[in-house]
């Protein structure tokens, strides 16, 4: 029953990127779309779990938060289409080691159809995911990840290779707000985007947007084998870092950029 409503649930979104690709919806609408959505597959989670009105409550808030996301750093070629990849990827292995074998496919089908796409989005595009794609992959990592809450995953394992998305929005949307900008405006301002205008292509951006996934995969391994435990907490430790190199990358860029045009 729930990989039913997983597909329903990814095919839904994307209809509703799709009209946000044809400017067909009112934001208002869509956002009640992606609320609505979240709230009938968190409760059906409900149904086939121990889990309170107050889980599913969150996983609704979780869900939208997610989807609405991976649409905000869908600006370079290839960023989310790697990104979709690897996190397929590592929740087919998650799933194997689990022995869930609906994660592991499902999961598997997320990382295959990435890949597949991967060649017509990375560098000289010539396909886009639009809303459309980013809409329903964010639906599919959002499902997936609750799916594998519900069955006792530490969360470290199943935010690991999320880590960097929701860091980077996070910590955007709060500097924006500080500034006193209205968020719901356009902009330019991302980690990801401001580490582009430093220089970088857009393959070269996604990539080692990819390369920190994978090595914040590697380091949740010890939880997902041990669990939480005293004996796994420095490996998280190790994200801090990853976290503070990517958030400091665009500025130490920049600076290297100054100095090279000085010495000229």
């Amino acid at each position: 029953m729930i990989p039913f409503g997983f597909l329903v649930l990814t095919w839904c979104y994307s209809v509703i990127g799709m009209s946000d690709d044809l400017d067909s919806l009112q934001p208002i609408g869509r956002l009640i779309g992606q609320v609505v959505l979240a709230l009938v597959f968190s409760s059906g989670i409900a149904l086939f779990s121990t889990q309170g009105i107050a889980h599913v409550l969150a996983f609704a808030v979780i869900g939208v938060t997610l989807v609405n996301a991976v649409n905000f750093v869908d600006g370079l070629n290839g960023y989310v289409t790697t990104w979709a990849a690897i996190t397929g990827g590592w929740f087919t292995f998650v799933g194997s080691w689990i022995g869930e074998n609906d994660i592991m496919f499902l999961s598997l089908a997320l990382a295959g159809s990435a890949v597949g796409f991967l060649p017509f989005n990375l560098g000289r595009a010539k396909a886009f995911l639009g809303d459309t794609g980013s809409y329903g992959i964010g639906a599919a990592v959002f499902a997936i990840a609750i799916w594998l809450f519900v069955l006792g995953v530490p969360i470290v394992v199943i935010i690991a290779p999320m880590i960097f998305v929701i860091f980077d929005v996070g910590l955007t949307l709060v500097m924006r707000l500080f500034q006193g900008e209205n968020v719901f405006l356009p902009h330019r301002q991302h980690i990801y985007q401001r580490i582009q205008q430093a220089g970088w292509s857009h393959g070269r951006v996604s990539l080692f947007h990819a390369a920190l996934s994978i090595l914040a995969c590697i380091l949740s391994i010890p939880t997902l084998i041990a669990g939480n435990t005293a004996t796994t907490y420095p490996a998280h430790v190790f994200w801090a870092g990853l976290l503070a190199l990517y958030a400091f990358l665009p500025a130490w860029l920049d600076r290297r950029a100054d100095k090279e045009v000085t010495h000229v």
